[in-house]
């Protein structure tokens, strides 16, 4: 399990923004921070600029945002959304990452700081390559439905559609807050990082377990499954059920206090 740790003594770092997400980075290896131009890929008309959100396996930065020449071998120049504040971040937690982020991105992000109310993931410079992340390398999900109803089922609304987690693996519903970062890819099923109970719990999309564009939804599904944590997006809580019944359709059930039919999710083979 990913915990939460403090530093000693002073850790000075630019935080910004990058496509959907927060990033903070050690202020030593930052040699400039400046408007990036809008009209060109170059700063100062010699170094390639490229856009942050887009190295990590997002989206194109908004233009023009700024700029953030980073001293690391060979000179990085990245494109940003803003930045957000320079400040000394030696006194914040500090998370592990949890795994299931995917052997390359683990290199990029050390980990995450939650500072000022917000987290941020803290990027190693060194390791920042001048070539986008191949998205093939974003760890990719699956849905599985179980064949046996549950006794009872905690049953939740996702884009449109209605599910159901077995009650044993339900830990806490939560409403997304401004403590939740968004990881960078945008076609991913996990979406991002929350941190809760002293450590960091990665969040899923159900529309992205399902092959379609990951989404956000207003609340978090906090559930265990064989000692992992991890969240789901939820769009509402239809509340807890019982007395299901199979469909023709497997893994597909209803219910007599729930209109729609209800998916019941296999979490011990989506997240094995």
């Amino acid at each position: 399990m990913a915990g939460v740790q403090f530093d000693r003594g002073r850790r000075l770092c630019v935080l910004f923004e990058a496509g959907a997400a927060r990033y903070s980075i050690e202020a030593t290896s930052v040699l400039e921070i400046g408007a990036a131009p809008s009209d060109t890929d170059t700063l100062h008309g010699v170094q390639p600029l490229q856009d942050l959100s887009t190295l990590l396996g997002g989206e194109p930065e908004q233009r023009p945002g700024m700029s953030l020449l980073l001293d690391v071998s060979p000179t990085l120049a990245i494109r940003i959304k803003r930045v957000v504040d320079v400040a000394d971040i030696a006194r914040a937690p500090f998370f592990l990452l949890p795994p299931g982020l995917g052997d390359s991105l683990a290199l990029m992000i050390r980990g995450a700081t939650l500072h000022g109310g917000h987290l941020y993931l803290e990027l190693a410079a060194d390791m920042l390559s001048a070539q986008p992340l191949d998205p093939r390398v974003i760890p990719q999900g699956r849905l599985y439905y179980s064949s046996q109803p549950p006794e009872r089922a905690l049953v939740f609304e996702s884009e449109g559609k209605a599910y159901g987690i077995s009650l044993p693996f339900v830990s806490q519903i939560l409403v997304l807050g401004e403590e939740f970062c968004t990881l960078p890819f945008s076609r991913a099923p996990l979406v991002g990082l929350l941190p809760h109970a002293q450590s960091l719990w990665p969040v899923y999309s159900m529309a992205g377990m399902a092959g379609e564009a990951s989404s956000l939804e207003g609340l978090i599904i906090l559930a265990d499954v064989a000692g992992r944590n991890l969240g789901i997006c939820a769009a509402r809580a239809l509340g807890v059920r019982s007395h299901f019944r199979p469909t023709d359709n497997l893994g597909e059930f209803a219910s007599e206090e729930v209109e729609t039919c209800i998916s019941i999710l296999d979490l011990e083979r989506m997240f094995s």
